[in-house]
């Protein structure tokens, strides 16, 4: 029988197996530490990259000294903003937004395209770099870029919206009705989608789809003046010629601008080219926002303390917001920079109309009224005046010689109505004047609504519900409620 020490031998063997174990150890922990240090190499690579890549470079004019000084501060202020977060794909978009708002698309389209390298998940950065290559007419590059962009992100409306426009103005209506098709299924509510689908139907000769969707555009947007034009265009190739000169009276002076999205509702804040101002100032007096007009043109006046028609155009929004002694300081201002400046004199008329100065207020008409009565203004300011010392007859003179001056005001005709009627009992006088003004703008809503109260109470029963009819069709909501900022978003043809 073998002993205990007779066994001893074989334990000699494990210390060397455990030191073989021991080393396999180590070069699997080697391994896997390796494995580690790769990875960790790797996501510091992924999360270092941006700093040892150089950011975007800044696009800056070329001729940025010989800008306007608003415009030249502005982008100054603004390309500061953008260097201290120069990795900020937002911030690069809204420079490129400031740029295209004052006609600078060439640097607009390098300050989109860095937005795209920031961020490519942005639709809208593609959109506008698209944009910017059609309003350089780089025709081509602009519909690829906006092919490219619509099949990258399929669900982007204002894609499809702007890929069809392109397309329709190079006369390439069936693929334009693809496009506007799209913008149909993902925005039923637009009006834009049926109005130009139903285009290109016509200019592909489907007259009966194209009027069906031209009559789906007019319902969804009855205040808007292209989708009667196009209706009206339709009508007349079908021989509707009665509805055709309906339509085509009610599309009258129709002004084609684009959808809108998020990036342009507010681009109109970046525009700081003096004459942009001053137009987006009256669309906002004209729409009843006259603070707005009076924000922007004061923020201008800062940079053009003399010129004329600033101060003219800033005085005529604060008598809107009512503060016409403010806008009589302002227009006194402007009369000593040019004391022959007839629209000044016309607004300061009515600064002292408001102050009650009756007295000073005619002297300002008069003066202008003889520097220049071939034009309406300073006959209806004189009117107005007339009107505050109840001399109707008189002031209903200076409107007719008004309307002559502008024989397709029909706001006049409107106008004399209302003192026929009002101050002068005389509702058949009234209403000649108002069906005048219809003739002139079937879209007149005020004139329409005076129609339908004043035939109704004169018992001429069918033709009261015959203009009642005509008003129902215009939706008076969306006719009150209709913005004018989105219209002035863009400037030139896009």
């Amino acid at each position: 029988m073998k002993t205990w020490k007779q066994k001893q031998p074989r334990l000699d063997r494990i210390p060397a197996l455990s030191k073989l174990g021991v080393a396999w150890l180590e070069r699997k922990r080697l391994v896997v530490l390796g494995v580690l240090l790769a990875a960790l190499a790797a996501l510091g690579a992924i999360l270092w990259l941006p700093c040892w890549n150089p950011p975007p470079a800044i696009p800056i004019p070329q001729h940025l000294a010989q800008l306007e000084p608003q415009l030249k501060a502005y982008i100054e202020e603004k390309t500061a903003w953008v260097k201290a977060g120069q990795r900020d794909a937002q911030r690069h978009a809204t420079l490129g937004l400031i740029y295209a708002a004052n006609d600078l698309w060439r640097e607009a389209r390098v300050a989109f395209l860095n937005s795209i390298q920031l961020n490519p998940h942005e639709p809208l950065a593609y959109l506008y770099e698209a944009i910017s290559c059609l309003e350089m007419e780089e025709r081509e590059e602009g519909v690829a870029r906006l092919r490219q962009l619509c099949s990258q992100f399929p669900q982007f409306a204002a894609g499809f919206y702007r890929l069809g426009d392109a397309l329709a103005r190079q006369g390439a209506y069936a693929e334009a009705g693809q496009a506007f098709q799209r913008l149909v299924e993902l925005a039923p509510g637009e009006w834009r989608g049926f109005s130009r689908l139903g285009e290109c139907k016509m200019h592909g000769g489907n007259m009966a789809e194209a009027v069906a969707f031209m009559e789906n555009g007019v319902r969804l947007a009855p205040q808007e003046k292209l989708a009667h034009h196009l209706l009206g265009q339709a009508y007349q190739r079908i021989g509707r010629t009665n509805e055709a000169t309906r339509e085509m009276r009610l599309g009258l002076e129709a002004s084609h601008y684009p959808m809108a999205d998020a990036w342009s509702i507010d681009a109109y804040r970046h525009m700081k080219l003096l004459q942009d101002q001053i137009d987006m100032a009256r669309e906002f007096t004209l729409a009843g926002q006259p603070w707005e007009a009076v924000a922007m043109l004061s923020a201008a006046l800062q940079f053009n303390p003399t010129n004329v028609s600033l101060l003219n155009n800033l005085g005529i929004a604060l008598n809107q917001a009512g503060q016409p002694a403010q806008a009589k300081e302002l227009l006194a201002r402007a009369l000593r920079v040019d004391a022959r400046y007839v629209p000044c004199l016309v607004a300061i008329s009515a600064s002292c109309l408001a102050l009650g100065q009756t007295q000073e207020a005619m002297e300002h008409a008069n003066r202008a009224l003889a520097l220049n009565p071939q034009v309406p203004y300073p006959h209806i300011s004189k009117a107005n005046i007339l009107l505050a010392l109840e001399r109707d007859s008189d002031a209903l003179k200076e409107l007719e010689a008004a309307l002559r001056c502008d024989p397709k005001n029909a706001a006049l005709e409107l106008e004399q109505g209302d003192i026929c009627l009002r101050n002068m009992d005389r509702p058949l006088d009234a209403l000649d004047h108002y069906r005048r003004a219809i003739a002139l703008d079937p879209a007149l809503v005020g004139a329409l609504e005076r129609l339908v109260q004043l035939e109704r109470e004169l018992g001429h029963v069918s033709e009261a519900n015959k203009y009642s009819e005509e008003l129902r069709k215009f939706n008076l909501d969306n006719e009150r409620s209709k913005s004018s900022g989105a219209k002035g978003l863009w400037k030139g043809r896009r």
